[in-house]
């Protein structure tokens, strides 16, 4: 087997490793990995990659024009004050996940924010031709309805009547006698409930009484506690 003692280089501008191995081969004074034929870039295998610089890019050999652009991941120049280590999640997490972190830079993917201890607001409309029972959305367990509001956008004619609650229930979290449709105004009811253990489907009880106008919303506050 045959060594070089104090080889300093080729006047080349390629060197093949093997008669079908890659080449080394220096581009704009910069070192590229080629395969065989020198056709294209042959892939890297290394237990560790160190970088000096502050960067490294993705799709390097872009057009620059259209979709092909380099995606490029750096660190920030300033404000590390010590070495990060961060280490990605074992999944590829589920549609509308976001990446947290634990502090320790052990990254997962968690949902987006969350419901415990946060106000939710449901926003349902309703006119002089919806149809009764109206489906609101579903409460989740454990919540409570902090707030509900009826906004009287356009007024209603005739005898219209609304409540809100479940079935069953229908006044469960505003009484009929609590919103007056003939009046453009903003109703508001706190219903002041305990939760309960369940989800419960809230609904909207209309009676159109005649209405050939009108027109409002109704919205919802709740908030599950931690």
């Amino acid at each position: 087997m045959p060594l070089f003692d104090d080889l300093l280089g080729t006047i080349a501008t390629r060197f093949r490793i093997g008669l079908q191995g890659v080449n080394l081969r220096t581009i704009s004074n910069q070192l590229a990995i080629r395969n065989t034929a020198d056709s294209a870039d042959a892939p890297i295998t290394a237990a560790t990659i160190n970088l000096s610089g502050d960067s490294f890019i993705i799709n390097s050999d872009a057009v620059g024009t259209g979709t092909d652009r380099t995606y490029t991941l750096a660190r920030p120049l300033t404000g590390v004050a010590a070495n990060l280590s961060l280490t990605l999640p074992p999944t590829a997490g589920s549609p509308g996940q976001v990446i947290s972190t634990d502090g320790a830079g052990n990254l997962s993917f968690v949902a987006v924010g969350g419901t415990t201890d946060k106000m939710t607001t449901d926003t349902t409309s309703i006119a002089f031709g919806s149809t009764s029972p109206i489906a609101l959305f579903t409460l989740p367990a454990n919540a409570v309805v902090q707030a509900v509001r009826v906004y009287v956008d356009t007024v209603f004619n005739g005898t219209p009547s609304l409540s809100i609650g479940i079935t069953g229930s229908t006044s469960k979290y505003t009484a009929s006698n609590q919103v007056d449709l003939l009046t453009a105004t903003i109703y508001r009811i706190y219903p002041g409930l305990v939760p309960i253990g369940t989800t419960e489907n809230l609904i909207a009880t209309y009676s159109a009484g005649s209405a050939t106008v009108g027109a409002g919303r109704i919205e919802v506050d709740y908030v599950i506690p931690s």
